[in-house]
């Protein structure tokens, strides 16, 4: 079911000459030669200037920094990642899964600029956080954020009028958390999937220690640890339900590395 906002319009009579073309199939008014105005062009021109086609924009626009490669692996991600954008705007434009894929390809191409794209768009803070896990679970598709990446979302973030100070906040603990989570997501879950498996080199990894570390020390950075990843603290910034999930996985790894070390060391 489409938006309620778009209504089709009789793409077999022609815009340029108002002939009746007989066949349906037709990409061309059999009259003047120009092009009929097809309904998949109809919802393209339609959703092209609303907010989830913006989104997908962007995401355009991330795909192609560094003159990245899109493997049929990443293309599937990609393709994920629009069905959400469907999904998050379900009650508004409803219908319009296959034209995004259109207008991705075409902003990836040519399309508008970033500078145009911010102008153009309005969104509530529940639409900033989602286009920005959006923004992140593209770049870090490949566990890393390159220099040109960072430079673009940080233009991305002060178009948008958004907090660059809180963006970075959210990036820094983005790329904390994913490095020890996506790392496993493709791994077959074992008898015991809720055991998490640490060694002691990634224990002291995790609280950003080394083995030559006094315990002290370690303790001082589990705190702060901790601290920085209570849920309370989290979820009083209003961090998106999304990134809270992942920081409670990164708490139980930091309890985990905590003791594992306090049992290396007898403490």
């Amino acid at each position: 079911m489409f938006s309620l906002k778009f209504k089709a319009q009789e793409y077999r009579i022609c815009k340029h000459c108002s002939e009746f073309n007989p066949d349906k199939d037709a990409k061309f008014c059999i009259f003047c030669g120009k092009e009929l105005y097809h309904v998949a062009r109809q919802k393209f021109d339609y959703i092209y200037s609303k907010n989830p086609a913006i989104m997908v924009a962007f995401l355009a626009k991330v795909a192609k920094v560094d003159n990245k490669i899109i493997t049929q692996d990443l293309s599937k991600f990609i393709s994920s990642l629009l069905d959400k954008i469907e999904m998050f705007y379900t009650k508004e434009y409803s219908g319009f899964r296959n034209t995004y894929a259109s207008i991705f390809e075409y902003e990836k191409n040519q399309g508008r600029s970033i500078s145009e794209l911010c102008s153009n768009i309005r969104i509530s803070k529940e639409e900033a956080d989602f286009l920005i896990c959006l923004l992140l679970d593209l770049i870090y598709y490949d566990k890393q954020m390159s220099a040109n990446e960072n430079t673009l979302m940080e233009n991305i973030i002060i178009g948008l009028g958004l907090n660059l100070i809180s963006f970075r906040e959210i990036k820094i603990r983005y790329e904390q958390i994913y490095n020890f989570t996506h790392e496993n997501t493709q791994q077959k879950q074992e008898k015991h999937q809720d055991e998490i498996k640490i060694t002691l080199e990634q224990a002291y990894e995790i609280l950003n220690s080394h083995p030559n570390d006094d315990f002290e020390s370690i303790k001082k950075n589990y705190r702060k640890l901790a601290k920085e990843y209570h849920y309370d603290n989290l979820h009083s910034k209003e961090l998106p339900p999304e990134l809270l999930k992942i920081a409670q996985e990164m708490m139980k790894k930091i309890n985990l590395a905590y003791e594992i070390i306090k049992q290396a060391r007898g403490e």
